[in-house]
């Protein structure tokens, strides 16, 4: 099994990794003490029926208690646990001290909150597991669980673990399978949807144990999720297997609850055909840039790259579902799709220079001041960059902690033969065949150079096979000069079985073209290797507000023109497209476009680098 902690990231990744946490989500508890620290709602200010403060994240209105309002209470243990999980997953993965102690007490301290029953969560006694309506019980417990998990895949602390596995204990004891009913309440809103999360919590515990009993509770919670009484509906089992049903709930929901439905799927037949059902109508929600579209609601709209908003929330949940579907499929098809994901539109989401994200955000971006597009007359604060974005919630930013660690945890798969090379970028990972140790490292500037250089070590000569995803976007895989197409993949991988000595290299680089792609609309995007790029459009920065003695700030853009909207593709000029790289290694795209009648030539940059962007072009032969 791998455990989380055993692939390091290394160059470029492992930098990028340290920025974050130099800045915005390494000190998100300085910037916003009084949701993070000054709040101890797994503590001492568990909820109980005299909670009658609402004066958490994001609240607007005092002293309400309807069912919309009523999430207001558990927002904060959301915000903490998903940021803990994020920066504590990613001190673990970093060579600091400092950051590794912080890790260390930000742990302890949850646990030290366990009552004498195993209980971890946000209720005392009054209302645990006896919610009647609107509540986060499930949610608040998925979003600590999973944290302390980390925690403990990192340490392999028995202690921890022991913990965690009480918790999980008083959770089905709370909740009995068979005989109680967490999915069925009066009113229920974000919070209790949001519960089908925990699944998260006992697969994971499944995998670390191989006690079918949490295999088993999944599937009972994905069940009566789908019999229940609650306001996210997309992914109930019924819905599902509607030909004619159209997604239209909170985005980052339905990203999540595919989980559920996944793990259900690998019980029973009849999931697994909803599964495959729900995946093949995917792709209408998604936009060239791969992002599950949703600012908040899907609303049932399907993917516009200019009109169809995101949320990161979203494009986190989508990722961390295209791993775990991965896992239990075996569909390495959708590490291409996981990749792209996070190149682009995750990428995408986050200020190239300062420390700050878009709570949403649209693949056409013509504007990120407050507005999803320049001719909006509907104000959303979610469109702009900041490092928290309290005014709406403070939930992407603590997500955008975890997304990396995510990623690089996934970067190596193992299988009964040895181990597959599943995403790529620069790593280390440590592992063990046979009973001999065996490290392997991926030396490179992927995605933006497509050369990988791969680095096996063991400390004895070791026969295992090591597997090589071969990307759909790449015509030949040469791999240590012998040429391959993808006629020569096997579910989409080339393996390499041999004897490995102690220092053994593969050098594996990727033969690729420009590619001229057409989303749903009809209109042409651009794209080589795994990188989307984008026509950046030159804007006006407006700082909003300053945060942390001015080490932060909340920032608007404005174009400076907008000429560049209505610029136009034609293929008779798609031999004038040519890819050139910067002295520092990032690759770009030139080529002709039209400006009404008249050609004009134009320079497209990584998606990942911009603010302001076009990245769709209607096609003038059309």
């Amino acid at each position: 099994m791998i455990f989380f902690g055993d692939i390091k990231p290394v160059g470029w990744l492992k930098k990028r990794m340290e920025n974050y946490m130099q800045g915005h989500i390494g000190e998100l508890d300085k910037i916003i003490p009084h949701l993070i620290t000054a709040h101890n709602i797994y503590g001492k200010d568990r909820i109980s029926l005299n909670t009658t403060s609402t004066g958490l994240g994001g609240i607007k209105d005092e002293g309400t208690k309807d069912d919309f309002s009523m999430q207001y209470y558990w927002w904060n243990s959301e915000t903490q646990s998903n940021w803990k999980d994020g920066f504590c997953r990613s001190a673990w993965l970093l060579d600091n001290a400092e950051w590794h102690e912080k890790a260390k007490v930000l742990c302890s301290d949850l646990i030290e909150t366990q009552d004498d029953d195993g209980y971890i969560g946000i209720y005392d006694p009054s209302l645990r597991f006896d919610c009647k309506g609107e509540n986060g019980e499930l949610w608040a417990q998925a979003t600590a669980l999973r944290f302390l998990l980390g925690c403990y895949e990192s340490t392999q602390s028995e202690h921890l673990f022991n913990a965690i596995i009480r918790a999980a204990q008083r959770i089905m004891e709370g909740y009995p399978k068979g005989s109680s009913y967490p999915f069925i309440v009066k009113d229920g809103f974000a919070g209790h949807s949001h519960g089908l999360a925990i699944t998260d919590v006992f697969y994971r515990l499944y995998e670390l144990t191989d006690d079918i009993d949490y295999l088993q509770y999944c599937l009972w919670l994905y069940e009566d999720y789908s019999a229940g009484m609650v306001s996210e509906q997309d992914l109930q089992y019924k819905n599902v297997i509607d030909e004619n049903y159209i997604l239209k709930g909170h985005g980052v929901h339905t990203y999540e609850h595919i989980r559920a439905l996944a793990i259900a799927a690998s019980q029973r037949p009849q999931y697994r055909a909803a599964l495959n059902t729900f995946l093949a109508q995917l792709k209408y929600y998604l936009t060239p840039s791969g992002a599950p579209i949703g600012d908040e609601w899907i609303d049932k709209r399907t993917a516009n790259a200019t009109h169809t908003g995101y949320e990161y929330c979203s494009v986190h949940e989508l990722f961390s579902t295209y791993m775990l579907l991965i896992k239990l499929t075996n569909n390495i098809h959708l590490a291409n799709d996981a990749e792209w994901l996070f190149y682009n539109a995750s990428f995408g989401m986050q200020h190239p220079t300062h420390h700050s994200t878009m709570y949403c955000k649209t693949d056409n971006c013509y504007e990120a001041n407050e507005r999803r597009h320049p001719d909006s007359s509907q104000f959303n604060t979610r469109y702009k960059y900041s490092p928290t974005h309290e005014d709406a919630a403070v939930c992407c930013v603590p997500n955008t902690a975890r997304t990396m660690p995510i990623f690089v945890e996934n970067m190596f798969h193992e299988n009964s033969n040895g181990f597959v090379a599943l995403l790529y970028g620069p790593c280390e990972f440590y592992s063990k065949y046979s009973d001999v140790p065996v490290k392997i490292t991926q030396v490179t500037n992927y995605p933006h150079n497509l050369s990988i250089h791969f680095l096996i070590e063991s400390t004895s000569s070791v026969q295992f096979s090591l597997s090589f995803r071969f990307p759909l976007w790449a015509k030949m895989m040469i791999i240590d000069g012998v040429s391959y197409t993808q006629h020569d993949a096997q579910d989409s991988l080339i393996t390499l079985t041999k004897i490995w000595q102690k220092h053994d290299t593969v050098d594996i680089e990727f033969v690729v073209d420009i590619q001229f792609n057409t989303d749903f609309c009809g209109d042409i995007y651009i794209s080589r290797g795994p990188v989307l790029y984008a026509l950046e459009i030159e804007g006006n920065a407006i700082t909003k507000q300053s945060l942390l003695n001015g080490r932060y700030s909340e920032i608007g853009y404005t174009p400076c023109h907008r000429e560049h909207e209505s610029l136009r593709f034609s293929y008779e000029d798609s031999t004038s497209f040519t890819y050139s790289t910067t002295p520092d290694g990032f690759g770009y795209i030139e080529g002709y476009f039209y400006s009404d009648k008249v050609k004009t030539f134009r320079k497209l940059v990584p998606f990942g680098q911009t603010i302001l962007r076009k990245v769709t072009f209607a096609n003038t032969d059309n």
